[in-house]
């Protein structure tokens, strides 16, 4: 048998996912699937899905799948499990030391998501735990109580390429944990002031089931920070995950018409329409998800007059082009460029995923670039 076709594949996920009919196809084998659904983080909501079939349509063909496709998700969300309950342990730990601190924080993204959009929090796949703390100095506060409860700091790159800090421990052999400990909701400067802390925070929601002092960002919140992530992602060539693309699902299907409103004066007002909508019309495209045609309208009218051409979100050219010009001051833009051309060891195995020297990191990233160059 030759090998399944990707398109495919993904197409069978996001349908599952989607919780639409399907029957398996003959012709995607059940490995392929799963590595398929690993890569894409949804190995646990195809699991949920096939067995919600499997309790409630029987006897609906439309819904029928073979047992070992059933049992072979099943040990494979089993073996994502571990790695949920330990990361889900090590948020509450890092909770706990942010209480003790007096440290004030959002969990964003999947960290979030999973406590209150999710039917269960352990169909949101996450790799590691994101924080927004109110300032450079509060996470500077925090890596510190961190390096000293055991992890391992290292800045991902300079103050103005990413605002970030990335903390790391190994809690037991053969698994790392990852906290990612911002001071602006966007990790780039074309987006690093459309939000301020206190803004967020006053919309934002508490997270019970994890800790007394654990807060998440609000519905509205959440969902133009999802659109604001995919498109980071896209400027850096990291195409779309169908978890991404699901957040965006889930938090749609729970919005009152007053929700709609807020989201779509919100994204006029941060001239985010464009990217707000780009992220709205590929969730919907994937998962064949209706959109109220007023937002979509009232969003395409408010992209027409933005300066971002959120049709170029993939442009790395004209990505970095409007980053350049996003700073105010002809000092920031020089070391911005500086950064930007010079960028840290720890940002290049970040962003690479290679333990190697600078030399050849950086001889990756000026491969990568020509090839970019030449698009």
């Amino acid at each position: 048998m030759s090998a399944p076709d990707d398109a495919h594949v993904r197409a069978w996920l996001a349908d599952v996912v989607s919780g639409r009919s399907v029957t398996t196809r003959q012709d995607l084998p059940t490995a392929a699937l799963i590595e398929a659904a690993a890569r894409e983080g949804v190995v646990a909501l195809v699991r949920w899905r096939l067995e919600q079939a499997s309790r409630t349509d029987v006897a609906t063909p439309a819904h029928q799948h073979p047992i070992e496709l059933v049992e072979a998700f099943a040990a494979a969300s089993r073996a994502n499990a571990v790695a949920f309950v330990l990361l889900e342990a090590e948020t509450r730990r890092v909770l706990a030391l942010m209480q003790g601190e007096g440290i004030v924080g959002l969990l964003l993204k999947g960290s979030a998501l999973a406590h209150w959009a999710y039917p269960q929090p352990h169909l949101r796949a996450c790799g590691d735990v994101d924080l927004l703390v109110s300032s450079c100095e509060a996470a500077e506060q925090l890596s510190t109580r961190l390096t000293a409860d055991g992890y391992a700091r290292a800045r991902t790159s300079g103050d103005l390429v990413a605002y970030e800090l990335l903390c790391r421990r190994s809690p037991m052999p053969g698994c790392q944990v990852e906290i990612d400990i911002h001071w602006r909701l966007a990790n780039s400067p074309l987006f690093a002031d459309a939000f301020t802390f206190d803004e967020l925070m006053v919309e934002s929601i508490a997270l019970p089931t994890l800790a007394t002092n654990a807060r998440g960002l609000g519905p509205v919140h959440a969902l133009l920070h999802a659109c604001l992530h995919r498109a980071l992602n896209l400027s850096i060539g990291i195409n779309d995950k169908l978890k991404w693309l699901y957040d965006v699902i889930v938090l749609i299907d729970r919005f009152t018409p007053t929700q709609w409103q807020h989201a779509v004066e919100l994204a006029n007002d941060k001239k985010l329409a464009g990217v707000v909508l780009s992220g709205l019309e590929a969730a919907a495209s994937v998962y064949a998800h209706a959109l109220p045609v007023d937002a979509v309208v009232a969003l395409r009218d408010a992209a027409l007059r933005e300066p971002l051409d959120a049709s170029r979100l993939s442009d790395w050219r004209y990505i970095q082009f409007q980053t350049f010009r996003a700073l105010p001051a002809i000092g920031q833009r020089v070391r911005w460029l500086w950064q930007r051309a010079f960028p840290s060891h720890d940002y290049l195995a970040a962003v690479y995923d290679e333990q190697a020297s600078y030399g050849a990191l950086m001889l990756l990233r000026l491969k990568r670039m020509m090839r970019r160059l030449d698009r």
